[in-house]
């Protein structure tokens, strides 16, 4: 019987100790939210990593990590290690799929790219696929570029503010 005692406070303990990281973890999340709200991106970075101390897998922390680097130029590896951590678990995100098509096809990285489009269009969203599909061949192709900038122009996307550099990026190429 004090066998059975001894293990069931083990267990216990361990369940208080989870629990306590995964408070702990989430407090640390909240408050680089909040500095990430108030524009201190620094600040929020720090917060997050901290977090990740905690739980290196935590989700939330993952994205939010992923899309601050991604903003800055200099940061493209980290924040794709970091998109790509939280990709592998949450496949039907948009935000995600779209920075990660980003991220890929500015940093030469085609087939991951060409991946991505795949598991857009396996989800059905035919103008997200025709938008990627278009700027990735306007972009990885010498040949029809104004035939791909024509479809870009004309998908309901382009009126979206976040695709406006695609197209730019496209036009510059013609």
């Amino acid at each position: 019987m004090r066998d059975f005692s001894k293990r069931f406070f083990l267990l216990a303990l361990s369940a208080l100790l989870v629990a306590s990281c995964a408070e702990k973890e989430k407090k640390l999340f909240q408050e680089g939210k909040f500095w990430e709200e108030k524009g201190e991106k620094t600040k929020a970075l720090y917060y997050y990593e901290l977090s990740l101390r905690e739980n290196s897998d935590y989700p939330p922390v993952l994205k939010r990590m992923g899309l601050l680097l991604a903003e800055s130029g200099g940061s493209t590896a980290t924040s794709l290690y970091y998109l790509e951590k939280y990709y592998k678990t949450h496949k039907e995100d948009q935000d995600i799929q779209r920075e990660l098509f980003r991220l890929y096809l500015t940093t030469g990285y085609e087939k991951e790219a060409l991946q991505i489009l795949e598991e857009v269009r396996f989800l059905g969203k035919k103008e997200v696929a025709d938008f990627f599909e278009s700027t990735y061949l306007c972009l990885t192709r010498n040949y029809k570029q104004k035939d791909y900038l024509q479809a870009l122009e004309t998908n309901i996307l382009s009126n979206d503010p976040y695709y406006a550099p695609w197209v730019r990026a496209c036009e510059s190429k013609i």
